[in-house]
């Protein structure tokens, strides 16, 4: 029997196993980047949560001024105004109007300022906990704020309240450079 002693050299494997080996490294090249690939929705929502631990505290601090100085500010930065959207969205605007945390109109305003300036009234609010919770099927965050609120007038202070607020947090705006952060319901205690 005539056996034939074949070269075997690199040239001749890469020409018959050259497909089986790049596939092969494609292979678990892909699988690395699958697992070590970052996750986009986490950060974002991370970024988010971030974003509306800001937001909830200076919407908390509208909430709450009673100061002469800066109460139609922290007001109409509440309400928006002139074409401009506020921090709260038009249904918790009206739930707080309903309540009588917020001024029905603009004659409201400027008589509780008149108060305020009248009674020398100052207020400060410590912001002790902001806690962000995960998003809603509505793409909502939840966000819960707990702190006290302190007030001083000409005719003496008051004794601190605590308080606790807790919000749901979306995005209003068609694209992502108008996009602002926005109270869409609200729940105080």
């Amino acid at each position: 029997m005539y056996w034939r002693v074949r070269n075997l050299g690199p040239e001749h494997l890469l020409r018959q196993y050259g497909v089986h080996l790049a596939l092969g490294v494609s292979i678990l090249v892909n699988a690395g980047l699958f697992f070590t690939r970052p996750k986009p929705h986490a950060d974002v929502i991370k970024q988010a949560q971030k974003n509306f631990d800001v937001f909830a505290r200076q919407v908390t601090a509208h909430l709450l001024d009673s100061s002469y100085i800066t109460y139609d500010q922290s007001t109409a930065a509440l309400l928006g105004g002139g074409g401009a959207v506020g921090e709260l969205a038009p249904s918790v605007v009206q739930q707080l109007k309903q309540s009588e945390l917020l001024p029905k109109t603009a004659e409201e305003v400027e008589a509780t300022k008149r108060q305020l300036g009248e009674e020398r009234r100052v207020s400060a609010v410590r912001i002790d906990s902001v806690t962000p919770g995960e998003p809603n099927p509505q793409g909502l965050i939840p966000v819960v704020v707990q702190g006290i609120a302190a007030f001083h007038s000409a005719s003496g202070s008051e004794d601190p309240h605590p308080f606790k607020f807790q919000y749901l947090m979306g995005l209003t705006g068609k694209t992502p450079e108008e996009q602002k952060p926005i109270v869409a319901a609200f729940q105080g205690q």
